[in-house]
C-alpha cells in the first residue's frame, strides 16, 4: 500500500508539474476562458458580459467570482481551477480502475490518463471540461461502489451529478447513461432500498430546480437551455463530430499511449464482456456516438469517455501477462511525452492569442468610463479591454479593432475603417502588426 500510494504521487506530481509549467508561462485566455473569465467578472464586481452566451453553465463561473473577488486579475489565478480538478481527475480514475480491478489497475489507469497531452493542455485552462470530467468520475466512483448493495451513501450521487450539470449542462448525457447502464447492470443491489434510491433522484431534481426556474425565465420552458446549448453545438452535418473522433484514434485523441491503450480496452471489452468492462466501455462508447451525432468534434467534448476508455485499457493491460519493466517504461515515455507536447503547445500558442491582451491594453488606457468596441474576437476584447463588445454592424461605439492573425486578417472584419475612424494604436508581436485600433467617437 505504502509502494503504491508512492507511485501515484510519483504520477501526481509529473501531471501537476507538467501543467504548472503551461500555466506559468502566462499564455492569454482562449475563447472559452474568456467568457467564463468576463461572467466571473460582472458577477464579482459588475461590467460588461457580451461573448456570454446562454448555453454556458454557472459552476465554473461561480467558482472565478470567488477567485476574483480574492483578488485575482491576471489569468494564472483561474487557471488554478483546471489544475486541481485535473488533479482529481487523474486521482478519481485511480480510484475507479483500482477500485474495479486491484492497485496494478488503478495505477496503470492514472499514468496514461494523467500522461494524456490533450488532458494535460486543457488541466491548464479555465475551460469546463477537465472539471466536469472529474465530477463524472466521483459520480461513477459511488454507483461502482453501490452496486452490489446500496447505502446511504448512494445519495452523494444526487450532488455530485447535479454539480456536473452546473459546471457542463452536456454532463446530463454522461450522468443519464451511467444511471442507466448501472441499473440495468446491477439492478438488484441499486434499487434494493427503492426509498434510497428514489430519495437520491428527488434529491437531484430538487437540486436542478433553480436551474429550471432560470431556463423558465429565459427560455419559457425547464428544457429550454438544454435545448439551446445543443443547438448551438456548431455542426455543419449530422455524424460531423463523430467522423472526426474517429479519425483522431488512436493517437491524436488522446496522445499515443493514451490512443492504443483506449483501442486495446475496448477489443477486451467487446470480447470478454464482463460487467464491469461492460459498465465502463459502453457508458463511453455510447457518449462519444451520441455526442458525435449532434455536436461538432472537439477533444475536450470526450474527455469523460477518454478517461473511462483509458481505465478499460489499464483493465486489459494489468490482466495479461505483460513484463512490469516494459509497462513502466512506455508508461513512463507517455507521461514524459505529454508534458513535452504541453511545453511545445503552450509556446506555439501564445503568437496566437496575444492580439486581444494587446489591444485590450491600448483601449483600456483610454476608455474613460463604460465603452464599447466594434472587433471580430468579441470575448476575448471584452475581458481584455474591459469593455463591451460587439461584432462590426452594431450601432455606434467607442473604438474598433481589427486583428490579424498570423499575418492574415480575421474574418467578419470590414475592408475598411468605419468613416471618421482615427488610428490611436497600432500593435506588434513578433515583428508583425496584429491589431490596429481606432477612436470612433470618444474618448
Amino acid at each position: 500500500m505504502r509502494r503504491e500510494r508512492a507511485l501515484l504521487l510519483l504520477i501526481v506530481a509529473a501531471f501537476v508539474a507538467s501543467a504548472a509549467f503551461a500555466i506559468a508561462q502566462h499564455v492569454p485566455f482562449e475563447n472559452d476562458e474568456t467568457v467564463y473569465a468576463t461572467q466571473a467578472r460582472a458577477w464579482a464586481a459588475g461590467g460588461p458580459v457580451t461573448g456570454v452566451g446562454l448555453q454556458r453553465a454557472p459552476l465554473l463561473p461561480a467558482i472565478g467570482t470567488l477567485i476574483y473577488k480574492a483578488g485575482a486579475r491576471s489569468d494564472w489565478p483561474f487557471r488554478l481551477t483546471g489544475l486541481v480538478f485535473g488533479t482529481l481527475a487523474v486521482v478519481l480514475v485511480w480510484a475507479l480502475a483500482r477500485a474495479i480491478a486491484g492497485p496494478r489497475a488503478g495505477l496503470i489507469a492514472a499514468s496514461i490518463f494523467a500522461g494524456a497531452p490533450t488532458i494535460l493542455q486543457r488541466s491548464a485552462q479555465f475551460m469546463t471540461d477537465v472539471p466536469a470530467t472529474a465530477l463524472l468520475l466521483g459520480l461513477a466512483l459511488v454507483l461502482w461502489h453501490n452496486r452490489a448493495r446500496a447505502g446511504p451513501a448512494l445519495l452523494f450521487a444526487a450532488p455530485i451529478a447535479a454539480a456536473a450539470f452546473y459546471m457542463r449542462y452536456a454532463s446530463l448525457l454522461p450522468i443519464g447513461l451511467l444511471v442507466l447502464i448501472a441499473i440495468v447492470l446491477w439492478h438488484d443491489g441499486l434499487l434494493r432500498d427503492p426509498l434510497l434510491a428514489a430519495g437520491t433522484i428527488v434529491l437531484f431534481g430538487m437540486l436542478l430546480v433553480p436551474h429550471a426556474l432560470h431556463a423558465i425565465n429565459e427560455t419559457g420552458t425547464p428544457w429550454g437551455i438544454v435545448t439551446y446549448a445543443t443547438h448551438s453545438a456548431g455542426r455543419r452535418y449530422v455524424g460531423q463530430g463523430l467522423l472526426q473522433y474517429l479519425a483522431w484514434l488512436p493517437f491524436a485523441l488522446a496522445g499515443p499511449v493514451a490512443g492504443i491503450a483506449m483501442v486495446a480496452g475496448l477489443i477486451a471489452a467487446a470480447v470478454r464482456r464482463s460487467k464491469p468492462a461492460a459498465f465502463i466501455a459502453a457508458t463511453a462508447v455510447v457518449d462519444v456516438l451520441v455526442l458525435g451525432l449532434t455536436e461538432h468534434g472537439d477533444e475536450r467534448f470526450v474527455f469523460f469517455p477518454v478517461a473511462l476508455l483509458c481505465i478499460s485499457g489499464a483493465l486489459f493491460v494489468a490482466q495479461i501477462a505483460t513484463p512490469r519493466r516494459l509497462v513502466v517504461a512506455v508508461l513512463a515515455l507517455g507521461l514524459v511525452g505529454g508534458g513535452i507536447y504541453t511545453v511545445v503547445h503552450t509556446r506555439s500558442t501564445r503568437a496566437h492569442r496575444i492580439p486581444p491582451v494587446l489591444a485590450g491594453r491600448a483601449i483600456a488606457a483610454r476608455a474613460r468610463g463604460p465603452c464599447t468596441v466594434l472587433a471580430a474576437e468579441v470575448a476575448e476584447t471584452t475581458w481584455y479591454s474591459g469593455c463591451s463588445t460587439y461584432p462590426f454592424g452594431a450601432p455606434a461605439a467607442d473604438f474598433a479593432v481589427f486583428y490579424r492573425i498570423g499575418g492574415v486578417r480575421l474574418t467578419g472584419q470590414p475592408k475598411d475603417p468605419p468613416a471618421g475612424a482615427v488610428q490611436i494604436a497600432s500593435l506588434r508581436s513578433g515583428g508583425r502588426v496584429v491589431a490596429t485600433v481606432y477612436a470612433l467617437s470618444g474618448p
